[in-house]
């Protein structure tokens, strides 16, 4: 997803099976349509502030690490059993969730 911050072009991008999905992730909590990304036609970019622009790419960079942890133990463990981990993580605020399912894989899989 290009992004415009302070008139310098940035990317993020989130792939998740192959798949480039930050536009979704971003949009499904609302960051897309709550005033914090708005969209420019004629750059085809998301403008935003480099706070908001920050934050998002830390949120992203985590869930794509995690994203990547998550394919390998799947190939290793199995879905059902790296299911059942991701299953048990309780509710975080999105900053905070990555590291707490992180930690839940740590205690299984360590």
């Amino acid at each position: 997803m290009k992004v415009i911050v302070n008139g310098k072009e940035e990317v993020l991008s989130l792939v998740v099976n192959g798949t480039e999905c930050v536009r979704d992730f971003i949009g499904n909590y609302g960051a897309l349509a709550d005033g914090q990304f708005t969209y420019d036609a004629e750059q085809d970019a998301y403008l935003c502030d480099e706070y908001t622009y920050d934050w998002w790419a830390n949120v992203v960079s985590d869930r794509q690490t995690l994203e990547d942890r998550l394919a390998e133990l799947r190939d290793q463990y199995g879905a059902d059993r790296v299911q059942e981990v991701l299953a048990s993580v309780g509710s975080y605020d999105l900053e905070d969730e990555a590291a707490a399912i992180n930690e839940a894989l740590d205690e299984e899989f360590a």
